[in-house]
Protein backbone atom coordinates (compact mmCIF):
# COMPACT_ATOMS: atom_id res chain seq x y z
CA UNK A 1 0.00 0.00 0.00
CA UNK A 2 1.40 3.39 -1.02
CA UNK A 3 1.15 6.02 1.67
CA UNK A 4 1.27 9.65 0.56
CA UNK A 5 1.31 12.35 3.22
CA UNK A 6 2.04 15.69 1.61
CA UNK A 7 1.40 18.46 4.09
CA UNK A 8 1.68 17.42 7.70
CA UNK A 9 2.59 20.50 9.71
CA UNK A 10 3.55 20.35 13.33
CA UNK A 11 4.66 23.29 15.39
CA UNK A 12 6.65 21.05 17.69
CA UNK A 13 5.79 20.51 21.35
CA UNK A 14 3.77 23.50 22.68
CA UNK A 15 5.00 25.39 25.68
CA UNK A 16 3.60 24.38 29.04
CA UNK A 17 1.63 26.88 31.11
CA UNK A 18 4.01 26.58 34.07
CA UNK A 19 6.74 29.06 34.74
CA UNK A 20 9.32 26.59 33.45
CA UNK A 21 8.52 26.01 29.76
CA UNK A 22 8.49 22.45 28.52
CA UNK A 23 11.45 21.79 26.26
CA UNK A 24 10.51 21.98 22.61
CA UNK A 25 11.74 19.55 19.95
CA UNK A 26 11.75 19.55 16.19
CA UNK A 27 8.92 18.04 14.19
CA UNK A 28 9.49 14.27 13.93
CA UNK A 29 7.12 13.85 10.98
CA UNK A 30 8.25 15.00 7.51
CA UNK A 31 6.16 17.51 5.58
CA UNK A 32 6.30 15.15 2.58
CA UNK A 33 6.14 11.44 3.35
CA UNK A 34 5.66 9.01 0.45
CA UNK A 35 6.42 5.32 0.95
CA UNK A 36 5.19 1.72 0.80
CA UNK A 37 4.63 -0.34 3.94
CA UNK A 38 6.55 -3.54 4.53
CA UNK A 39 7.97 -5.83 7.20
CA UNK A 40 10.38 -3.93 9.49
CA UNK A 41 12.24 -6.86 11.08
CA UNK A 42 15.49 -5.95 9.36
CA UNK A 43 15.32 -2.32 10.46
CA UNK A 44 14.50 -3.43 14.02
CA UNK A 45 17.55 -5.71 14.13
CA UNK A 46 19.75 -2.88 12.86
CA UNK A 47 18.39 -0.41 15.43
CA UNK A 48 18.89 -2.91 18.29
CA UNK A 49 22.45 -3.60 17.17
CA UNK A 50 23.29 0.10 17.12
CA UNK A 51 21.65 0.74 20.48
CA UNK A 52 23.65 -2.11 22.01
CA UNK A 53 26.75 -0.09 21.19
CA UNK A 54 25.36 3.23 22.37
CA UNK A 55 24.15 4.61 19.04
CA UNK A 56 20.58 5.77 19.67
CA UNK A 57 18.66 7.12 16.71
CA UNK A 58 16.05 9.84 17.15
CA UNK A 59 12.41 8.97 16.43
CA UNK A 60 12.52 10.57 12.98
CA UNK A 61 15.70 8.68 12.09
CA UNK A 62 14.13 5.37 13.11
CA UNK A 63 11.05 6.16 11.02
CA UNK A 64 13.22 6.77 7.94
CA UNK A 65 15.16 3.55 8.53
CA UNK A 66 11.86 1.64 8.78
CA UNK A 67 10.95 2.96 5.33
CA UNK A 68 14.35 2.34 3.75
CA UNK A 69 14.73 -1.17 5.16
CA UNK A 70 11.13 -2.35 4.81
CA UNK A 71 10.99 -5.76 3.09
CA UNK A 72 8.51 -8.25 1.71
CA UNK A 73 8.76 -11.82 0.45
CA UNK A 74 8.47 -12.59 -3.24
CA UNK A 75 6.81 -15.69 -4.75
CA UNK A 76 9.95 -17.74 -4.08
CA UNK A 77 10.21 -16.67 -0.45
CA UNK A 78 13.10 -14.25 -0.93
CA UNK A 79 13.09 -10.97 1.00
CA UNK A 80 13.02 -7.94 -1.31
CA UNK A 81 13.05 -4.21 -0.68
CA UNK A 82 9.60 -2.66 -0.61
CA UNK A 83 11.14 0.73 -1.45
CA UNK A 84 14.05 0.09 -3.84
CA UNK A 85 14.31 3.81 -4.65
CA UNK A 86 14.55 6.23 -1.71
CA UNK A 87 15.10 9.94 -1.28
CA UNK A 88 15.61 12.14 1.79
CA UNK A 89 15.77 15.92 1.93
CA UNK A 90 16.51 17.46 5.31
CA UNK A 91 18.34 20.69 6.27
CA UNK A 92 21.99 20.57 7.26
CA UNK A 93 23.26 19.28 10.60
CA UNK A 94 20.13 17.28 11.42
CA UNK A 95 21.82 13.88 11.42
CA UNK A 96 21.35 12.25 8.03
CA UNK A 97 24.91 10.87 8.28
CA UNK A 98 23.85 8.70 11.23
CA UNK A 99 21.04 7.30 9.10
CA UNK A 100 23.34 6.43 6.23
CA UNK A 101 25.84 4.79 8.57
CA UNK A 102 23.00 2.73 10.10
CA UNK A 103 21.90 1.60 6.64
CA UNK A 104 25.48 0.62 5.72
CA UNK A 105 26.08 -1.36 8.92
CA UNK A 106 22.71 -3.12 8.80
CA UNK A 107 23.18 -4.14 5.18
CA UNK A 108 26.71 -5.43 5.72
CA UNK A 109 26.09 -7.33 8.96
CA UNK A 110 22.68 -8.88 8.36
CA UNK A 111 22.58 -9.25 4.57
CA UNK A 112 26.22 -9.60 3.54
CA UNK A 113 25.36 -6.78 1.16
CA UNK A 114 27.71 -5.05 -1.29
CA UNK A 115 27.26 -1.29 -0.97
CA UNK A 116 28.90 1.78 -2.41
CA UNK A 117 28.72 5.06 -0.55
CA UNK A 118 29.41 8.20 -2.55
CA UNK A 119 29.51 11.88 -1.66
CA UNK A 120 30.51 15.11 -3.34
CA UNK A 121 33.44 15.97 -1.07
CA UNK A 122 36.49 13.98 0.03
CA UNK A 123 36.01 15.22 3.59
CA UNK A 124 32.52 13.72 3.84
CA UNK A 125 33.59 10.38 2.36
CA UNK A 126 36.55 10.11 4.74
CA UNK A 127 34.40 10.94 7.77
CA UNK A 128 31.74 8.33 6.98
CA UNK A 129 34.34 5.62 6.25
CA UNK A 130 36.13 6.40 9.50
CA UNK A 131 32.91 6.17 11.52
CA UNK A 132 31.87 2.85 9.95
CA UNK A 133 35.32 1.39 10.65
CA UNK A 134 35.26 2.66 14.24
CA UNK A 135 31.93 0.93 14.83
CA UNK A 136 33.52 -2.45 14.03
CA UNK A 137 36.84 -1.75 15.79
CA UNK A 138 35.12 -0.60 18.99
CA UNK A 139 32.52 -3.40 18.98
CA UNK A 140 32.60 -6.61 20.98
CA UNK A 141 34.57 -9.56 19.66
CA UNK A 142 31.60 -11.16 17.91
CA UNK A 143 31.14 -8.08 15.69
CA UNK A 144 34.79 -7.06 15.40
CA UNK A 145 35.72 -10.54 14.20
CA UNK A 146 33.41 -10.10 11.21
CA UNK A 147 36.13 -7.93 9.64
CA UNK A 148 38.40 -9.74 7.20
CA UNK A 149 42.02 -10.38 8.19
CA UNK A 150 43.38 -7.41 6.26
CA UNK A 151 41.71 -5.10 8.80
CA UNK A 152 43.42 -6.67 11.83
CA UNK A 153 45.98 -3.85 12.02
CA UNK A 154 43.42 -1.09 11.42
CA UNK A 155 44.70 0.09 8.03
CA UNK A 156 43.77 3.64 7.06
CA UNK A 157 44.52 3.57 3.35
CA UNK A 158 41.71 1.26 2.18
CA UNK A 159 38.71 2.83 0.49
CA UNK A 160 36.42 -0.01 1.57
CA UNK A 161 35.36 -2.05 4.60
CA UNK A 162 34.87 -5.80 4.14
CA UNK A 163 33.36 -8.53 6.33
CA UNK A 164 33.83 -12.31 6.33
CA UNK A 165 30.17 -12.80 5.34
CA UNK A 166 31.00 -11.01 2.04
CA UNK A 167 29.41 -7.80 3.23
CA UNK A 168 31.41 -4.87 1.85
CA UNK A 169 31.05 -1.13 1.49
CA UNK A 170 33.19 0.93 -0.86
CA UNK A 171 33.60 4.65 -0.18
CA UNK A 172 34.05 6.91 -3.19
CA UNK A 173 34.03 10.58 -4.01
CA UNK A 174 31.73 11.04 -7.00
CA UNK A 175 33.44 11.59 -10.30
CA UNK A 176 32.22 11.38 -13.86
CA UNK A 177 33.40 7.77 -14.22
CA UNK A 178 33.66 6.92 -10.52
CA UNK A 179 31.34 3.91 -10.58
CA UNK A 180 32.45 2.21 -13.77
CA UNK A 181 33.59 -1.38 -13.28
CA UNK A 182 31.96 -1.89 -9.88
CA UNK A 183 28.94 -4.11 -9.16
CA UNK A 184 26.90 -3.43 -6.02
CA UNK A 185 23.61 -4.21 -4.31
CA UNK A 186 23.05 -0.78 -2.80
CA UNK A 187 24.03 2.66 -4.04
CA UNK A 188 24.04 5.45 -1.42
CA UNK A 189 24.36 8.98 -2.77
CA UNK A 190 25.08 11.50 -0.02
CA UNK A 191 25.19 15.26 -0.72
CA UNK A 192 23.03 14.31 -3.68
CA UNK A 193 22.06 17.89 -4.47
CA UNK A 194 25.44 17.96 -6.26
CA UNK A 195 24.87 14.84 -8.39
CA UNK A 196 25.23 15.54 -12.12
CA UNK A 197 23.78 13.66 -15.08
CA UNK A 198 27.22 12.34 -16.04
CA UNK A 199 27.75 10.95 -12.52
CA UNK A 200 24.32 9.30 -12.58
CA UNK A 201 25.17 7.74 -15.93
CA UNK A 202 28.34 6.24 -14.45
CA UNK A 203 26.88 5.02 -11.17
CA UNK A 204 23.36 3.66 -11.78
CA UNK A 205 24.41 0.68 -13.94
CA UNK A 206 26.60 -0.61 -11.09
CA UNK A 207 23.56 -1.98 -9.21
CA UNK A 208 21.84 -3.60 -12.20
CA UNK A 209 23.48 -7.00 -11.62
CA UNK A 210 24.25 -7.11 -7.90
CA UNK A 211 24.91 -10.47 -6.23
CA UNK A 212 21.72 -10.21 -4.14
CA UNK A 213 19.47 -9.43 -7.13
CA UNK A 214 17.80 -6.98 -4.75
CA UNK A 215 19.16 -3.52 -5.52
CA UNK A 216 18.43 -0.26 -3.76
CA UNK A 217 19.34 3.36 -4.41
CA UNK A 218 19.24 5.93 -1.60
CA UNK A 219 19.60 9.66 -2.27
CA UNK A 220 20.12 12.06 0.62
CA UNK A 221 20.71 15.77 0.36
CA UNK A 222 19.78 19.33 1.14
CA UNK A 223 18.35 22.09 -1.07
CA UNK A 224 20.91 23.08 -3.73
CA UNK A 225 22.74 26.37 -3.32
CA UNK A 226 22.89 28.97 -6.07
CA UNK A 227 26.28 27.70 -7.18
CA UNK A 228 25.31 24.02 -7.25
CA UNK A 229 26.00 22.12 -10.47
CA UNK A 230 23.79 19.15 -9.62
CA UNK A 231 20.58 18.41 -11.52
CA UNK A 232 19.56 14.82 -10.64
CA UNK A 233 18.30 15.27 -7.05
CA UNK A 234 15.84 18.04 -7.92
CA UNK A 235 14.70 16.21 -11.05
CA UNK A 236 13.93 13.05 -9.05
CA UNK A 237 12.09 15.12 -6.43
CA UNK A 238 9.99 16.90 -9.05
CA UNK A 239 9.09 13.64 -10.73
CA UNK A 240 7.96 12.17 -7.40
CA UNK A 241 5.89 15.20 -6.37
CA UNK A 242 4.34 15.52 -9.83
CA UNK A 243 3.13 11.93 -9.53
CA UNK A 244 5.15 10.74 -12.52
CA UNK A 245 7.43 8.57 -10.37
CA UNK A 246 5.29 6.33 -8.17
CA UNK A 247 8.11 3.94 -7.24
CA UNK A 248 10.32 6.27 -5.19
CA UNK A 249 10.01 6.59 -1.42
CA UNK A 250 10.52 10.26 -0.51
CA UNK A 251 10.72 12.03 2.86
CA UNK A 252 11.27 15.76 3.21
CA UNK A 253 11.54 18.28 6.01
CA UNK A 254 10.99 21.70 4.48
CA UNK A 255 8.82 24.79 4.30
CA UNK A 256 6.69 25.11 1.19
CA UNK A 257 7.15 28.88 0.86
CA UNK A 258 9.76 31.32 2.11
CA UNK A 259 9.39 32.27 5.78
CA UNK A 260 10.68 35.02 8.01
CA UNK A 261 14.08 33.84 9.32
CA UNK A 262 12.94 34.73 12.85
CA UNK A 263 9.80 32.58 12.66
CA UNK A 264 10.68 30.01 15.32
CA UNK A 265 7.74 27.78 14.40
CA UNK A 266 9.34 27.33 10.98
CA UNK A 267 12.61 26.30 12.64
CA UNK A 268 10.88 23.44 14.45
CA UNK A 269 8.79 22.42 11.44
CA UNK A 270 11.83 21.93 9.20
CA UNK A 271 14.49 20.67 11.61
CA UNK A 272 13.65 17.35 13.29
CA UNK A 273 16.80 17.37 15.44
CA UNK A 274 16.28 20.87 16.84
CA UNK A 275 16.28 20.69 20.63
CA UNK A 276 18.08 17.34 20.59
CA UNK A 277 21.60 18.06 19.28
CA UNK A 278 20.94 20.88 16.81
CA UNK A 279 21.39 23.96 18.98
CA UNK A 280 18.72 26.66 19.06
CA UNK A 281 21.42 29.26 19.72
CA UNK A 282 23.16 28.28 16.48
CA UNK A 283 19.92 28.62 14.48
CA UNK A 284 19.26 32.06 15.99
CA UNK A 285 22.75 33.12 14.94
CA UNK A 286 22.10 31.90 11.39
CA UNK A 287 18.78 33.78 11.30
CA UNK A 288 20.53 36.99 12.32
CA UNK A 289 23.42 36.74 9.87
CA UNK A 290 22.25 34.90 6.75
CA UNK A 291 20.36 36.37 3.81
CA UNK A 292 16.64 35.54 3.86
CA UNK A 293 16.75 33.19 0.87
CA UNK A 294 19.95 31.51 2.07
CA UNK A 295 18.48 30.86 5.52
CA UNK A 296 15.32 29.46 3.98
CA UNK A 297 17.29 27.07 1.77
CA UNK A 298 19.96 25.96 4.20
CA UNK A 299 18.01 25.87 7.45
CA UNK A 300 14.34 25.53 6.44
CA UNK A 301 14.71 23.24 3.43
CA UNK A 302 12.99 25.67 1.06
CA UNK A 303 13.39 24.69 -2.58
CA UNK A 304 14.02 27.57 -4.93
CA UNK A 305 14.19 25.11 -7.82
CA UNK A 306 16.64 24.82 -10.69
CA UNK A 307 14.01 26.21 -13.06
CA UNK A 308 14.11 29.56 -11.25
CA UNK A 309 17.88 29.75 -11.80
CA UNK A 310 17.81 28.94 -15.51
CA UNK A 311 18.43 31.87 -17.82
CA UNK A 312 16.44 30.31 -20.68
CA UNK A 313 13.39 28.12 -20.06
CA UNK A 314 12.23 25.31 -22.33
CA UNK A 315 8.98 27.23 -22.82
CA UNK A 316 10.95 30.06 -24.45
CA UNK A 317 13.60 28.04 -26.29
CA UNK A 318 11.74 25.04 -27.74
CA UNK A 319 9.18 26.96 -29.88
CA UNK A 320 12.04 28.70 -31.71
CA UNK A 321 13.20 25.43 -33.33
CA UNK A 322 12.72 25.04 -37.09
CA UNK A 323 13.40 22.03 -39.37
CA UNK A 324 15.14 24.08 -42.11
CA UNK A 325 15.91 27.62 -43.27
CA UNK A 326 16.18 29.17 -46.73
CA UNK A 327 19.23 31.36 -47.38
CA UNK A 328 19.81 34.08 -49.96
CA UNK A 329 22.42 33.60 -52.66
CA UNK A 330 24.66 35.99 -50.77
CA UNK A 331 23.74 35.34 -47.12
CA UNK A 332 24.71 37.77 -44.37
CA UNK A 333 26.87 35.52 -42.18
CA UNK A 334 28.73 36.02 -38.91
CA UNK A 335 30.89 33.32 -37.33
CA UNK A 336 31.46 33.21 -33.57
CA UNK A 337 34.04 31.23 -31.62
CA UNK A 338 33.69 30.82 -27.87
CA UNK A 339 36.24 29.10 -25.62
CA UNK A 340 34.82 27.47 -22.47
CA UNK A 341 35.68 29.32 -19.23
CA UNK A 342 37.62 26.34 -17.89
CA UNK A 343 39.50 25.80 -21.16
CA UNK A 344 37.96 22.36 -21.72
CA UNK A 345 36.19 22.98 -25.03
CA UNK A 346 35.47 25.43 -27.83
CA UNK A 347 32.36 26.04 -29.92
CA UNK A 348 31.96 27.46 -33.43
CA UNK A 349 28.59 29.04 -34.25
CA UNK A 350 27.02 30.96 -37.10
CA UNK A 351 24.36 33.65 -37.22
CA UNK A 352 22.55 34.45 -40.47
CA UNK A 353 19.60 36.56 -41.57
CA UNK A 354 16.70 34.59 -43.05
CA UNK A 355 13.06 35.58 -43.53
CA UNK A 356 13.39 38.63 -41.31
CA UNK A 357 14.86 36.71 -38.38
CA UNK A 358 18.32 35.59 -37.36
CA UNK A 359 19.01 31.88 -37.46
CA UNK A 360 21.73 30.54 -35.13
CA UNK A 361 23.34 27.13 -34.98
CA UNK A 362 26.40 25.33 -33.70
CA UNK A 363 28.69 24.29 -36.54
CA UNK A 364 31.08 22.35 -34.33
CA UNK A 365 31.97 21.77 -30.70
CA UNK A 366 35.28 20.15 -29.80
CA UNK A 367 37.50 19.59 -26.76
CA UNK A 368 40.52 21.85 -26.48
CA UNK A 369 42.69 18.77 -26.86
CA UNK A 370 41.78 18.98 -30.57
CA UNK A 371 43.66 22.28 -30.79
CA UNK A 372 42.57 25.32 -32.81
CA UNK A 373 43.98 24.52 -36.25
CA UNK A 374 40.63 23.08 -37.31
CA UNK A 375 39.08 26.51 -36.81
CA UNK A 376 41.74 28.09 -39.02
CA UNK A 377 41.15 25.48 -41.72
CA UNK A 378 37.39 25.98 -41.58
CA UNK A 379 37.61 29.75 -42.05
CA UNK A 380 40.21 29.48 -44.81
CA UNK A 381 38.32 26.80 -46.73
CA UNK A 382 36.44 28.27 -49.72
CA UNK A 383 37.43 31.73 -48.48
CA UNK A 384 34.76 31.65 -45.78
CA UNK A 385 36.50 34.45 -43.94
CA UNK A 386 36.09 36.76 -46.98
CA UNK A 387 32.41 35.91 -47.41
CA UNK A 388 31.37 36.51 -43.82
CA UNK A 389 30.72 39.90 -42.25
CA UNK A 390 32.61 39.28 -39.01
CA UNK A 391 34.44 36.65 -36.99
CA UNK A 392 33.84 37.11 -33.26
CA UNK A 393 36.24 35.33 -30.93
CA UNK A 394 35.85 35.31 -27.14
CA UNK A 395 37.23 33.42 -24.16
CA UNK A 396 40.51 33.82 -22.31
CA UNK A 397 41.40 30.16 -22.77
CA UNK A 398 42.25 30.48 -26.46
CA UNK A 399 41.38 33.81 -28.06
CA UNK A 400 44.90 35.21 -28.34
CA UNK A 401 46.31 31.97 -29.72
CA UNK A 402 43.58 31.64 -32.36
CA UNK A 403 43.80 35.28 -33.45
CA UNK A 404 47.57 34.94 -33.87
CA UNK A 405 47.13 31.77 -35.95
CA UNK A 406 44.51 33.38 -38.17
CA UNK A 407 46.50 36.55 -38.80
CA UNK A 408 49.66 34.55 -39.43
CA UNK A 409 47.74 32.54 -42.05
CA UNK A 410 46.07 35.56 -43.67
CA UNK A 411 47.05 39.09 -42.57
CA UNK A 412 43.99 40.67 -44.21
CA UNK A 413 41.77 38.71 -41.83
CA UNK A 414 42.62 41.19 -39.06
CA UNK A 415 39.83 43.55 -40.15
CA UNK A 416 37.28 40.75 -40.01
CA UNK A 417 38.05 39.77 -36.40
CA UNK A 418 36.31 41.18 -33.32
CA UNK A 419 37.42 40.24 -29.81
CA UNK A 420 34.62 41.80 -27.73
CA UNK A 421 35.27 43.83 -24.61
CA UNK A 422 33.06 43.54 -21.50
CA UNK A 423 30.58 46.13 -22.78
CA UNK A 424 30.22 44.39 -26.14
CA UNK A 425 29.90 41.00 -24.45
CA UNK A 426 27.15 42.35 -22.18
CA UNK A 427 25.36 43.78 -25.22
CA UNK A 428 25.61 40.42 -27.00
CA UNK A 429 24.09 38.44 -24.14
CA UNK A 430 21.33 41.01 -23.59
CA UNK A 431 20.45 41.04 -27.30
CA UNK A 432 20.37 37.24 -27.42
CA UNK A 433 18.17 37.00 -24.30
CA UNK A 434 15.80 39.64 -25.70
CA UNK A 435 15.61 37.81 -29.04
CA UNK A 436 14.61 34.57 -27.31
CA UNK A 437 11.96 36.26 -25.20
CA UNK A 438 10.53 38.09 -28.23
CA UNK A 439 10.84 35.22 -30.74
CA UNK A 440 13.32 37.03 -32.98
CA UNK A 441 15.56 34.05 -33.77
CA UNK A 442 15.42 30.42 -34.86
CA UNK A 443 17.59 27.34 -34.26
CA UNK A 444 17.82 23.75 -35.47
CA UNK A 445 16.97 22.01 -32.18
CA UNK A 446 20.53 20.66 -31.92
CA UNK A 447 20.96 18.32 -28.90
CA UNK A 448 24.35 19.75 -27.84
CA UNK A 449 23.05 23.32 -27.96
CA UNK A 450 19.79 22.38 -26.22
CA UNK A 451 21.72 20.69 -23.40
CA UNK A 452 23.90 23.75 -22.90
CA UNK A 453 20.91 26.11 -22.97
CA UNK A 454 19.13 24.04 -20.31
CA UNK A 455 22.02 24.32 -17.89
CA UNK A 456 23.03 28.00 -18.12
CA UNK A 457 22.19 30.68 -15.60
CA UNK A 458 22.94 34.38 -15.69
CA UNK A 459 26.17 35.70 -14.15
CA UNK A 460 27.04 39.30 -13.47
CA UNK A 461 29.71 40.93 -15.67
CA UNK A 462 30.92 44.50 -15.40
CA UNK A 463 28.50 47.17 -14.23
CA UNK A 464 25.05 48.53 -15.06
CA UNK A 465 23.33 45.16 -14.73
CA UNK A 466 25.26 43.50 -17.54
CA UNK A 467 25.21 39.72 -17.46
CA UNK A 468 26.71 36.72 -19.15
CA UNK A 469 26.03 33.00 -18.93
CA UNK A 470 27.54 30.34 -16.69
CA UNK A 471 26.83 26.61 -16.52
CA UNK A 472 25.08 25.13 -13.48
CA UNK A 473 26.56 21.72 -14.31
CA UNK A 474 30.31 21.13 -14.12
CA UNK A 475 30.05 18.41 -16.78
CA UNK A 476 28.25 20.60 -19.33
CA UNK A 477 29.91 23.79 -20.52
CA UNK A 478 28.26 27.08 -21.44
CA UNK A 479 30.33 27.78 -24.59
CA UNK A 480 27.71 26.49 -27.09
CA UNK A 481 25.12 28.91 -25.69
CA UNK A 482 27.60 31.77 -25.53
CA UNK A 483 28.81 31.10 -29.08
CA UNK A 484 25.33 31.41 -30.57
CA UNK A 485 24.74 34.53 -28.45
CA UNK A 486 27.77 36.20 -30.06
CA UNK A 487 26.69 34.92 -33.48
CA UNK A 488 23.28 36.51 -33.02
CA UNK A 489 24.82 39.77 -31.83
CA UNK A 490 27.23 39.85 -34.76
CA UNK A 491 24.44 39.19 -37.27
CA UNK A 492 22.56 42.21 -35.92
CA UNK A 493 25.54 44.52 -35.62
CA UNK A 494 27.25 43.68 -38.91
CA UNK A 495 24.60 43.27 -41.54
CA UNK A 496 24.97 43.47 -45.32
CA UNK A 497 22.37 45.57 -47.07
CA UNK A 498 21.85 45.99 -50.79
CA UNK A 499 22.87 49.43 -52.11
CA UNK A 500 21.08 51.20 -54.97
CA UNK A 501 23.73 49.93 -57.39
CA UNK A 502 22.97 46.35 -56.44
CA UNK A 503 26.26 45.73 -54.61
CA UNK A 504 26.42 45.06 -50.93
CA UNK A 505 28.16 46.72 -48.02
CA UNK A 506 28.65 46.10 -44.34
CA UNK A 507 26.78 48.59 -42.13
CA UNK A 508 26.23 49.10 -38.41
CA UNK A 509 22.69 48.59 -37.17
Amino acid sequence: MLKMIRASKSKGTPKANSQTPKKRYGNQKPRIDIYRDGDIWLADKTIRLLEHYGIVLLPWQKAILYRWMAVEQDAEGNWKWVNPECGLLVPRQNGKSELLIARIIGGMVFLGESLVYTAHSDKTVSAIKRRVLRFFYDAEEEIRDLLTEEFDKEPKSFDYVELRNRGVCQFRTRTRTGGLGMTNDCLILDEDQEETDAQQEALLPTISAGKSQNSQTIRAGTPPSGGSSGTVFMRVRKSVLDGKDVETCWQEWSVETMRDPHDEDAWYEANPSLGYFLMIRAVKNEANKMAVDSFNKMRLGWIAGVETLRAISDELWSPLAVPKVELDDNPSLVYAVKFAPDGSSVSLAVGVWTNGKIHVEILDHKPMSAGTQWLVMFLMENNRWRKCNKIIIDGAAGTQLLVEELVRTERKMTKRILTPNAKEAGAAYAAFQNAIENKLLTHFNQPALNLSVRTVKKRSIGKDGMFGYASMNSDIQSDPTEAVAFAYYGAIRFKKEKTTSGSSQSIMV
